[in-house]
């Protein structure tokens, strides 16, 4: 983007009159979202899917169809997708759940050889090692006994949690899509001049075309991924392959630490499943080389420069937001460290600042 495209939002140059002032009202701001996350959160994933959806709200108006009647469709059709598919995954969930305890004994016993070849490395600590061994089996079971027992209780009250928070999305969803930026219109209204009113406009505008842009085609790369990641286990013969492949694509939204999530819970998966080392490795090499052929070339291929970020940065927004509102915050940072990028682009003061998040 040009420098003239970027608005010239304020009329006088921004100054930082106290920076004691600023730390604490980023500090007010950060334990803010912390303590609001029920509310929050809602609100982010709407404003979010609303970017992405609304187009096709739109589109759907200038067919002649009433704007809050195709809003409740589209809502109705992904949210009972969506539905549909957890409750065909829920089975599959549960019996891995329950075998989780077995995978770690699995993990355990089939690199018991590795571990007994380490420990031959050196016979001066050869019984310290081997009582160490012994005391961290111990332990190991049981922390996977306390573990596997409240494990259930944990999922239930996580899942009644995040059930609430996808109601209140939905709810908000809705009125945002049927009610064409109402409430936009009203804020413009404050602003002190037509100038900065038009400048708002350009920048709300430019800024969901180029978000739900991006979520679109984050969202098709990531279902492609998932799929193929399905078809690669389901030809190497790991059970579920298709809860698998949704966990990499939905994890997927978090780059790096979803990537080594979802390749430790598959690894673990190939442990209880499969006899040999050889025939447990296949499946997380498969899984490892899918999302680096991903990440390194498909996905800058088809961004190209325009929405690349700096590595640094997306590290500093995942470990932020996952501390923040936890796995939510996580599948969210990339998106919301875009959102201020766009948004710095687009602001001529704040253009450097773009420029830093950016490559």
């Amino acid at each position: 983007m040009s420098d003239e495209g970027a608005v010239q939002l304020f009329s006088r140059p921004l100054s930082i009159r106290s920076l004691v002032l600023t730390a604490l009202l980023v500090l007010a701001l950060g334990y803010t979202l912390y303590f609001t996350r029920f509310v929050c959160i809602p609100i982010a994933l709407a404003l979010l899917f609303n970017m992405l959806l609304g187009p096709l709200v739109t589109r759907a108006e200038r067919w002649h169809l009433p704007r809050g009647l195709s809003a409740a469709f589209i809502i109705a059709s992904c949210a009972a997708i969506a539905g549909y598919g957890i409750y065909m995954l829920t089975g599959p969930a549960e019996y891995w759940i329950n075998r989780a305890p077995e995978a770690f004994s699995s993990f355990n016993h089939k690199t018991s050889e590795l571990q007994k070849q380490i420990q031959n490395m050196n016979e001066s600590t050869k019984e310290i090692k081997k009582a160490a061994t012994k005391l961290i089996g111990k332990a190991s079971k049981q922390t996977i006994e306390i573990n596997h027992k409240g494990l259930r209780a944990r999922i239930i009250t996580n899942l009644q949690w995040t059930g609430s928070i996808l109601v209140m999305t939905l709810i908000l969803l809705y009125f945002m899509l049927a009610g064409r930026g109402t409430l936009f219109k009203q804020l413009l209204l404050l602003m002190p001049s037509a100038r900065s009113r038009a400048n708002a406009v350009c920048i709300v505008r430019n800024l969901q075309a180029d978000i739900g842009r991006y979520l679109a085609t984050v969202t098709l790369i990531n279902m492609t991924l998932g799929a193929v990641t399905a078809l690669v286990l389901w030809l190497i013969g790991l059970a579920d392959p298709v809860l698998w492949g949704v966990i990499v694509g939905i994890f997927n939204f978090a780059p790096y630490v979803g990537a080594a999530v979802s390749l430790g819970l598959i690894t673990l998966a190939s442990f209880a499943t499969f006899d040999t080392l050889a025939h447990v490795a296949a499946a997380p090499l498969a899984v490892f080389a899918l999302n680096v052929l991903e990440g390194n070339f498909i996905t800058p291929m088809i961004h190209g420069h325009r929405f690349a970020m700096s590595p640094l940065m997306v590290f500093v927004a995942l470990f932020f937001w996952g501390w923040l509102w936890g796995v939510a915050g996580m599948l969210m940072a990339v998106p919301l460290l875009l959102v201020c990028k766009v948004t710095c682009d687009h602001i001529a003061e704040l253009r450097p600042l773009g420029r830093a998040l950016g490559r």
